[in-house]
């Protein structure tokens, strides 16, 4: 059975990006490409409503943030020529979690999600600082299940499309890790394609590559979409996978390069996607079937945006007890200044 249904499911993606038709794209939702000095100054109008206490404080820690930035990178610059000017570092909060119906009864999982790429020209021209607490091996699972701690270190770009990372995870016992990734990006006519690949190593857990691909169809805002990933641990040998399938509508998507998100749908900004996904921790074993239906949409101002997914879970671990449960949570970007449309945009009117 096991079988079939992965078939089924392989079958289904390959039949339904086949299908004519003429592609269009959704609305992309990208971080300000201006620079710190850009900013302007704060509003010396008085907040009212809820919403402007929102815009109000998203933009004051957008400046700070900035600002703070800047000042960090000017110390690098050097006194005998002209400092280069210090573009604008994105930086995006979330938080999710997840209520979960088991035999034992009612689980709850809570955690946050963090992701920053911070820009030090005057540093090095091509070198950036990271924050993040996405796992190394950018495995698209739950993040509710199995959040890993921050990770913060430096990215060099030497090409494009490949870059490396080199850094340190904090935990009770900081460890080191080091990555090599590729993830390109082709078009075959109305067909998106999108690789993966990654080399790491991490003291405490060894040698490591993980990657899969992801084939994309648009088709007047609606999308099919199907995902495969693979990671192997040379120390133990151990190999997970996992294939997904994801069919719905959707406005506008949240332009990231991070897999994990593509292959989940956790990139979407406003819409709606159903998700079948099978995974296993063998070449041939099958661990665990999920169905949900993710639901996303703005919630004030273009730069926050909640979900609510209900999910329909089949563990191994619990004799395939159909699990029922549903994931909300937030995004919240810190992209551009909520005072200026032209810069965060409102989605979905």
């Amino acid at each position: 059975m096991n079988r079939r249904v992965e078939i089924l499911s392989a079958l289904l993606a390959f039949v339904a990006i086949a299908l004519r038709a003429e592609a269009q794209d959704p609305d992309r939702v990208r971080p300000s490409t201006g620079t710190v000095g850009d900013l302007r100054r704060t509003s010396a109008d008085a907040a009212d409503t809820v919403g402007e206490y929102l815009d109000a404080g998203h933009d004051w820690l957008y400046r700070r943030l900035q600002h703070w930035i800047e000042g960090v990178d000017l110390q690098f610059a050097g006194a005998e020529e002209a400092p280069i000017v210090v573009p604008l570092s994105p930086l995006r909060i979330g938080f999710g979690s997840e209520f979960v119906h088991r035999q034992g009864g009612l689980q709850l999982v809570a955690t946050p999600d963090i992701e920053a790429t911070v820009r030090l020209p005057n540093l090095e021209r091509r070198l950036k600082v990271f924050i993040t607490n996405m796992d190394l091996q950018e495995s698209p699972t739950d993040p509710t299940l199995d959040r890993s701690p921050i990770r913060a270190g430096l990215r060099f770009v030497p090409f494009s499309h490949l870059d490396f990372e080199l850094g340190a995870r904090a935990k009770v016992w900081p460890s080191l890790f080091a990555a090599l990734r590729w993830t390109p990006e082709f078009a075959v006519g109305g067909l998106r394609v999108y690789p993966f690949a990654k080399g790491y190593a991490e003291s405490g857990l060894g040698l490591g590559a993980s990657g899969g691909i992801t084939l994309e169809r648009w088709s007047d805002r609606w999308v099919v979409r199907s995902a495969s990933y693979a990671n192997w641990v040379h120390n133990t040998g151990a190999t997970d996978w996992a294939q997904t399938l994801i069919v719905g509508y959707a406005r506008a998507v949240i332009q990231e390069r991070r897999y994990d998100r593509l292959a989940t749908g956790h990139d979407l900004a406003c819409g709606a996607v159903a998700l079948l996904t099978v995974s296993g921790n063998r070449v041939s074993r099958t661990s665990l079937y999920e169905a949900s239906v993710l639901m996303k949409r703005p919630l004030h101002g273009g730069w926050l945006y909640g979900y609510v997914e209900p999910v329909v879970r089949w563990d191994r671990d619990f004799r395939w007890h159909p699990d029922i449960g549903v994931r909300i949570g937030f995004d919240a970007l810190l992209w551009g200044l909520a005072s200026l449309p032209a810069e965060v945009a409102t989605y979905c009117r």
